[in-house]
């Protein structure tokens, strides 16, 4: 297992961590109104309320907010700007909440991811899947998942290159980082690994094997095996026997190896955008929703 690996696994641990020790802060103050927030002492604003409200509060004492809101309101297709107050009312419902009028911190936060996640339309993104093998060189595109498992980052794009010269495997890859719904702001994020180095075991005619890279000392070892007469490419890990404690969070022994192939992710990538769209789609307005399914079966019942 590679450090960037641990590291991201570790990220992951404390992020969790801190998100349930927040969950109390979280519903402790979701119903204040931004002057409530602002009347806080500043010492107790500061150490106990959610950031989220409190950036929340100050856009909504800023100059001008109402119209921020009204325009937010446009984007989920309630009518914010001609009928301000009746949309409020209409969102704080679909929230589930009581329709007072007066939006709170956690409904106001809640207005404007759902507002950016309008933004969070289909992008561009790698998908090719490709692969040859020649005396010398070989070189294999695609997506890469886990089988039978979740992989964090599903929309991405992996590539390795073999050279018999130098006996080592480059594995790279580029992933799209997905908001969801503790992120500070609903936008993508193109990231990029860092380069790993595998040192070849064995070249054949139509197939490559690696070294585990990691020792002994390792938490865990990941090696490659290629096998492009099947088109099957795999990176197979398993428990190395080393230190698996890190920055204080001990990370799980897994309980069978972990294989991660590289396949044709056009599927996958266009599976995940379909979730994305749909997760933009119900936070609309209801009565719009309601008008666009209506629409619908009225074009299915034309077609039959």
């Amino acid at each position: 297992m590679s450090i960037k690996e641990i590291a991201l696994l570790i990220v992951s641990l404390l992020l969790t961590t801190f998100a349930n020790a927040d969950q109390a802060a979280v519903e402790k103050y979701k119903n204040f109104t931004p002057k409530q927030i602002a009347g806080i002492p500043e010492k107790q604003r500061s150490s106990e309320v959610p950031m989220m409200y409190i950036m929340a509060a100050r856009k909504a004492l800023s100059e001008g907010s109402e119209l921020v809101f009204g325009m937010e309101l446009n984007q989920l297709m309630y009518s914010g700007l001609y009928a301000y107050q009746d949309a409020v009312r209409q969102f704080q419902k679909d929230l589930g909440d009581t329709p007072s009028g007066k939006l709170t911190v956690w409904q106001i936060h809640q207005l404007g991811q759902r507002a950016e996640m309008q933004g969070l339309s289909r992008v561009l993104f790698p998908d090719q899947f490709s692969s040859f093998i020649t005396d010398d060189y070989a070189s294999v595109q695609g997506t890469m998942k886990i089988v039978d498992d979740n992989i964090t980052w599903p929309i991405n794009h992996s590539k390795i290159k073999c050279f018999k010269a130098t006996g080592q495997c480059e594995f790279s890859q580029i992933y799209l980082n997905v908001p969801d719904e503790s992120s500070w702001s609903q936008n993508y994020h193109v990231m990029e690994a860092d380069t790993e180095y595998y040192s070849i075991s064995r070249w054949g005619k139509d197939s490559i094997e690696t070294l585990p890279l990691g020792g002994s000392n390792a938490c865990r070892t990941t090696s490659i095996s290629l096998n492009f007469k099947t088109k099957e490419f795999y990176f197979i890990t398993k428990n190395a026997g080393g230190e698996c404690k890190a920055l204080g969070v001990e990370l799980e022994k897994l309980s069978k190896p972990r294989i991660a192939q590289v396949v044709d992710g056009a599927e996958i990538i266009n599976s995940k955008f379909s979730e994305i769209q749909k997760k933009s789609f119900e936070v609309l307005a209801s009565d719009f929703r309601k008008k666009v399914q209506a629409s619908i079966e009225k074009a299915k019942k034309a077609g039959e």
